[in-house]
């Protein structure tokens, strides 16, 4: 009976240790997000791609309680008067492919992605869309597909399959 209790305490060991290698894992998702984040908001006005538009980071990448991967930012743009504030959360196990296409993208389960766009300019103007897209505004940096295959390491690595798609600059 005592030699049953042990392997049972040694099981609930090992289940609360891969439980924390998982989590240690989305931090390191979330560390490579707001990595790459930093440096495409002090690089972007620099760039010879620059478009005009600029992102500033209001809440930066983060899995929240209930395992969504969250971020906030601020963008203006030439193309439009004042500003917007973005919102974009996308429950983790609804990821489904990283991919490439100007910028890097999420693409996840039907209406997984949940975004919010707040847009100040002669009135304030909220509206909240689902879509398929978790769209991380990385845009300027070429050839880093290598960022790709890091970030579909580390997914890997919290328990979560994401396949790498396309990567297209």
């Amino acid at each position: 009976m005592k030699q049953f209790k042990l392997v049972q305490f040694l099981f609930l060991i090992l289940l609360s240790g891969i439980g924390n290698m998982a989590f240690a894992q989305e931090k390191e998702i979330v560390k490579i997000l707001n990595r790459e984040l930093k440096k495409e908001v002090k690089n972007q006005i620099k760039s010879s791609n620059f478009n005009g538009d600029t992102i500033r980071i209001i809440e930066e990448f983060s899995i929240t309680k209930d395992k969504k991967l969250t971020f906030t930012i601020k963008k203006t743009s030439p193309n439009f008067t004042g500003y917007q504030i973005i919102k974009q959360e996308v429950p983790l196990n609804k990821i489904l492919k990283i991919a490439k296409d100007l910028q890097i993208i999420l693409e996840t389960e039907r209406n997984a992605v949940s975004e919010t766009f707040i847009t100040f300019n002669e009135e304030k103007k909220e509206e909240k869309l689902q879509g398929s897209m978790f769209f991380v505004y990385l845009t300027i940096e070429k050839r880093n597909e290598h960022l790709g295959d890091e970030l579909q390491k580390a997914f890997e690595k919290a328990g979560y399959k994401v396949t790498k798609e396309y990567w297209y600059d």
